[in-house]
């Protein structure tokens, strides 16, 4: 007769696990993305001709062109993302810049597409506030800002991705990096922004 323990090691090994699930299940992995090195956080003046100071990455190539009397239109290019911050520098009365503000609130949170959002905002010692909106989830502009001295001057923009890939559900993640190196920037520019 075999002793107690005995029975019960080979009982443990008869029975094992009867579950039928495998510890060597095959698990599909994450997508891995190739790491986009993000720029230097070093930064310059975007122009010497804009009535503002306006700090951009030292990467980014800048084009200025004028709309009309009242707007100046800036794209900031990282060529290295494939991605294009366009902002538009206004100079309104103060009845227009409420209407303006309004209207860019409104047009920022269709943007946003009802898609979870993380608004900063900040004062530069100058005195214009700013409000940087996040929506991670946001494929054609993950970033958006506005800015005002609450008088005359409104700097508003979005940050504006490359075409999505087809793989819609991927996109946002393959992106985070470059939108987390670009809101580095628009920290560093809010905080810096002034009137010349």
């Amino acid at each position: 007769m075999l002793p107690t323990f005995a029975v019960a090691a080979i009982f443990i090994i008869l029975t094992g696990d009867c579950s039928g699930k495998r510890a060597d299940t095959a698990v599909p992995r994450r997508t891995a993305y190739p790491r986009v090195e993000l720029y230097d956080s070093a930064y310059r003046q975007a122009s010497d001709s804009l009535p503002v100071v306006l700090m951009v990455n030292d990467s980014a190539t800048v084009d200025i062109a004028s709309h009309g009397d009242e707007a100046i239109w800036i794209d900031v290019r990282y060529p290295r993302y494939g991605a294009v911050l366009r902002l538009t520098l206004s100079r309104l009365d103060k009845e227009a810049l409420d209407r303006a503000i309004t209207n860019r609130h409104e047009r920022m949170a269709l943007n946003a597409g009802g898609l979870r959002s993380t608004v900063t905002t900040l004062t530069a010692p100058a005195g214009l506030s700013s409000e940087i909106v996040e929506t991670p989830g946001a494929m054609v502009t993950p970033l958006q800002i506005i800015a005002t001295d609450s008088t005359a001057l409104l700097l508003t923009g979005a940050l504006e991705m490359p075409p999505a890939s087809g793989d819609d559900d991927n996109d946002a993640e393959r992106y985070m990096p470059v939108v987390k190196g670009v809101e580095r920037d628009l920290m560093h520019m809010a905080k810096h922004l002034k009137l010349k």
